[in-house]
């Protein structure tokens, strides 16, 4: 099973996606917006679909997350083998919006994109380094905007 490309740039990135699967309605734009970040990069980017753990295609898609804590999840993105998990809000509070797309998350990967909520990079950073070291798993942490620009906010690489 190969995802078909949607979308090619001239460095080799790529934006692809699996087709005959149910894909996130509400979130593919954003989802798309995430990829488009990364194949300009010239990195493959793939939508991932939304599919039961039960499903032998399961097996095959998300072979990677077996016999890890995301085992049964489905994150949004795989980037060059590595999966990312786009998380949005709706709530005016913006600690509350973070809190909530951080905890939504960190089920789904260790990898995380979340909407700019309007709450301080400093804010992000400290929560970021206190969990890291309260033993949840996070390697990487980045903002999408508004206009769309993606940039990194914690990578445990740092």
């Amino acid at each position: 099973m190969t995802p078909t490309i949607i979308k090619r740039y001239n460095n080799g990135g790529t934006i692809e996606i699996y087709k005959g699967f149910k894909h996130r309605g509400d979130d593919y734009e954003r989802i798309y917006t995430c990829c488009k970040h990364f194949a300009k990069q010239g990195k493959r980017a793939i939508i991932m679909p939304s599919i039961n753990y039960k499903d032998p295609i399961y097996q095959v898609l998300y072979k990677d997350l077996i016999g890890t804590q995301y085992e049964r999840k489905c994150p949004d993105i795989c980037v060059d083998g590595v999966f990312y998990e786009h998380e949005g809000f709706c709530s005016s509070n913006h600690k509350k919006a973070f809190l909530n797309m951080m905890k939504r998350g960190t089920k789904q990967s260790s990898r995380i994109i979340i909407e700019d909520c309007g709450i301080t990079e400093r804010y992000v950073k400290r929560w970021c380094v206190n969990i890291v070291v309260s033993d949840k798993h996070i390697e990487e942490l980045l903002v999408i905007d508004r206009t769309g620009n993606i940039r990194t906010i914690f990578s445990k690489k740092q």
